[in-house]
């Protein structure tokens, strides 16, 4: 039925005009946070959680709510809205826009607000959120009548809008507003792929974590159909992708004797300083990724393509290519026999093997997703996320949540730092099925492992111990959590199924132990190369 303003609030109409647009565009999970100027959202929402059109996620910190909706999104592939009050609460949302900018996920920020009558007044709560996100969303409307939201979620990547709802902010009827709301399918659209002709058979396949998007499946055909070895910074999806990469590449004589005709780059490689430095020693680039055309639009290569093109003539397989990089591989894998039994390294090796098909891994940045690339052995049945767009360390243990809402079992391996940083997200504790692997070697990890390593302050300005029980910190939130202080315990660990919330803090012997083990495993490489 068609509501009119006559019968009702302003404000009300605009809330439920708001919400039906969105249950009608096929949106399923909402996140919101409690306040005062969003009350006309936050009650046309309960309303539809209560009749279950929608999932309404309350979350109450801002900063967390926002990457928790990123998280469902990242899941589900879905415009998620995520839903807070005016002031400082919409700044809170910005970590979260930027991550989804740079990663094109589909986060739509409503913001509420004063009327705009109200700006520069002086009144309480009120500050200037137009355009508040500035370039980092597709669209940002300031509105305070009702809007048409189809064309605005037409596309990917974060949607800002910012709704003034003046007084009254309570519904002053009963009217049943939601009778015959139901979403309305709509086609997908999809670009046509190019066709492109190689003849070169010395061909290499470089993935980037998020894939840019595309499916394991497209990505494996292509590398069929180019004869070409698949280099992944997440092994765990590509089961046939050369095993530790960035080991083998370390060396620049064995980059020089693996010069390829053609690297394939697929998405963003963020990870690998001797990955990057193999593609710019590569005869020819070809750059595949859809950011290239309103993201990274600076990007360059030898030949761009925003979807994988279709090969007229597949590549017949070159085997002497395809044995060499095995060759190298199984020294790669023969060096990590200078690994101490117990180091960041093997954590990622055993979180890599333990976990069951299907289950749902979200990997933080810093340390952890660097050793899943390096130490890892190559699986699949696992679906993999990461915060990659700029790869910051706030926010890990809300979108791991937001990504466990979507799967039946997910893990999470998370720094100590990072995972201190968004400790605040166990104040709503998930109730799915998510084990979070806490790597606590009690401080900035990744710094021993690069150049400031010895600098005068190291410890203060770089290392920054926290000197924290993690594990009584979780415990105080009232969250299961155990520590684990061997191989041999995280394996047994991470064979017990949770159904809910449960942390292991696996505590490490030292930082710069850790350095010098990845160093030892590098300078043993380099050892067997030469034999």
């Amino acid at each position: 039925m068609e509501v009119t303003e006559g019968s009702m609030s302003i404000s009300t109409s605009l809330a439920r005009h708001t919400v039906r647009q969105l249950i009608e565009l096929g949106v399923e999970d909402v996140v919101l946070s409690p306040g005062s100027r969003n009350a006309p959202l936050s009650i046309a929402l309960n309303q539809a959680a209560e009749k279950g059109l929608i999932d309404l996620h309350v979350r109450i910190d801002e900063r967390g709510a926002a990457f928790f909706a990123l998280g469902i999104s990242k899941a589900s592939g879905k415009y998620v809205p995520v839903v807070c009050t005016s002031g400082t609460a919409v700044a809170n949302y910005l970590p979260a826009v930027l991550e989804a900018h740079h990663s094109d996920v589909n986060l739509l920020v409503l913001t509420a607000d004063r009327p705009a009558r109200l700006r520069k007044t002086g009144s309480n709560q009120t500050t200037n959120q137009e355009n508040i996100f500035g370039g980092f969303v597709r669209h940002s409307i300031d509105t305070a009548a009702p809007i048409d939201l189809d064309h605005l979620l037409g596309g990917t990547g974060p949607v800002h809008i910012n709704l003034q709802f003046d007084e009254p902010l309570l519904p002053e009827d009963s009217n049943d507003w939601l009778s015959g709301i139901h979403p309305v399918a709509k086609p997908e659209a999809k670009r046509v792929p190019g066709d492109i002709d190689v003849t070169t058979k010395r061909n290499v396949i470089i993935v980037g974590h998020d894939r840019a998007g595309f499916s394991v499946d497209e990505i494996e055909d292509f590398a069929d159909d180019l004869a070409a070895p698949v280099i992944a910074e997440d092994p765990l999806v590509f089961e046939q992708a050369i095993a530790h990469a960035p080991i083998i590449l370390s060396d620049e004589r064995v980059r020089r004797d693996l010069e390829a005709d053609l690297v394939v780059v697929i998405g963003r490689t963020t990870l690998s300083r001797s990955t990057n430095a193999y593609i710019q020693g590569s005869t020819r680039v070809m750059v595949i990724d859809p950011r290239t055309e309103n993201i990274d639009t600076s990007r360059t290569a030898d030949e761009m393509h925003r979807v994988i093109p279709r090969i007229t003539n597949p590549v017949e397989i070159d085997q002497a290519w395809h044995d060499k990089w095995h060759k190298y591989e199984e020294v790669a894998a023969a060096s990590l026999s200078v690994l101490p039994d117990w180091s960041e390294a093997e954590v990622a090796a055993v979180v890599a093997e333990e976990l069951e098909n299907d289950a749902a891994l979200f990997v933080s940045s810093s340390r952890p997703i660097r050793d899943i690339e390096s130490f890892a052995v190559p699986r699949g049945g696992i679906e993999t996320y990461a915060n990659r767009g700029l790869a910051g360390i706030d926010g890990n243990i809300s979108t791991a949540m937001g990504i466990a809402s979507k799967h039946d079992e997910t893990y999470a391996v998370i720094g100590d730092l990072a995972f201190l940083h968004d400790i605040s997200a166990l104040t709503n504790p998930t109730t799915d099925t998510l084990t979070i692997i806490v790597v606590d070697n009690d401080g900035g990890g990744i710094f021993s492992t690069l150049p400031q390593r010895g600098v005068d302050g190291f410890e203060k300005i770089f290392g920054t111990p926290h000197g924290r029980d993690i594990a009584k910190i979780v415990s105080a939130f009232g969250v299961s959590c155990e520590e684990v202080r061997s191989t041999q315990e995280l394996h047994i660990a991470l064979q017990r199924i949770h159904p809910q919330l449960h942390v292991i803090v696996a505590k490490m012997p030292s930082r710069e132990s850790n350095a010098d083990a990845i160093y030892n495993v590098i300078k043993k490489y380099k050892e067997l190369v030469l034999l």
